[in-house]
């Protein structure tokens, strides 16, 4: 089973194809995917209904979201999928490299796996079985290239056999070509 998890899309209004704009990756991926979880800022209605059509969607409203949208989710989302408990939320902490809160949340959901949004850059944590994801954003990056995360189950096993940050489209920080250019230079020397 494939649980296609993303995050902060912050889409406007939206035209007929919905989805032509994204990378054809990120296109397939929704496609292969049994679900879909989002961790809120869809920001626009028609993003929201957009994902609604998959049939595939679980997700929680984040702060930029709408009021329709605040209406029709909840802030927090506890699902079971093949044994595996997870939460969804959009905040679960402020600090890009501290994840004590974060720990702290899946602990009081009572969850195995932690999904958030809100920091749109892609952090996968594990301790004990346990995990932290947040997929970043394929369309608002921070600090790291555009993207979002992909749970493979193992259905028979009843246990998670992966989880991945799958990048979605190139960066226009000027951050992330600083460090590749870095990268390949330390590599060349």
């Amino acid at each position: 089973m494939k649980i296609l998890v993303i995050s902060d899309t912050h889409l406007p209004e939206l035209n007929s194809d919905e989805f032509s704009f994204f990378p054809e990756i990120l296109r397939q991926k929704m496609d292969e995917a049994d679900i879909i979880v989002h961790a809120g800022d869809f920001e626009s209605d028609d993003a929201y209904r957009a994902f609604q059509k998959t049939g595939k969607l679980r997700a929680v409203y984040g702060n930029r979201d709408t009021e329709m949208i605040r209406k029709a989710l909840p802030e927090k989302l506890i699902f079971e999928q093949n044994g595996i408990k997870f939460g969804v939320v959009h905040e679960a902490g402020i600090s890009l490299n501290d994840n004590t809160a974060r720990w702290y949340v899946l602990k009081e959901m009572g969850v195995d796996v932690l999904i958030y949004g809100h920091i749109h850059t892609p952090t996968i944590d594990e301790y004990g079985g346990k995990f932290l994801l947040c997929p970043g954003s394929p369309t608002k990056a921070r600090m790291s290239e555009p993207s979002v995360a992909e749970i493979i189950i193992d259905e028979k096993e009843q246990k998670i056999a992966d989880i991945q940050i799958i990048p979605v489209g190139q960066s226009a920080c000027g951050f992330i070509k600083f460090r590749d250019e870095l990268v390949k230079k330390s590599e060349k020397e």
